[in-house]
């Protein structure tokens, strides 16, 4: 899947724009600085959102302070939470941010594994 095609989250805040994704790097940055282990992303992104969230700027906002991440994400957290919940299949209420990141998670642990789309060309009939 190509970077342009991912499920991303973009925003401005404090006068600064930003871009929020996943990447192959980006999960494996994730794993090696906080112990995250791909086979437990999806319970993950219930215990430890803050965590994932933080991982997510890895692709595009690396030097970002971690005081500035968790602002940000309080305050997204904050927006989401006053938007319509949702259950997961376990019967978990899901938040919109929650979601999004579960999404993106997904994406990028297909990329990894090799399970994206890669090598499927696209073509037609003339």
């Amino acid at each position: 899947m190509a970077k342009s095609d991912r499920t991303k989250i973009e925003f401005d805040y404090d006068n600064k724009h930003y871009c929020l994704m996943y990447t192959a790097n980006s999960l494996k940055k994730l794993e090696q600085r906080h112990g995250i282990k791909f086979a437990k992303l999806d319970e993950m992104v219930f215990s430890a959102p803050e965590v994932l969230f933080r991982g997510a700027f890895y692709a595009n906002h690396p030097a970002e302070s971690d005081s500035k991440i968790h602002e940000i994400y309080t305050s997204l957290k904050r927006s989401a939470e006053d938007s319509e919940k949702e259950f997961d299949e376990d019967g978990r209420e899901v938040d919109q941010l929650t979601q999004t990141l579960a999404s993106m998670l997904s994406e990028a642990v297909d990329e990894l594994m090799g399970r994206g789309e890669k090598g499927n060309v696209s073509w037609k009939v003339t």
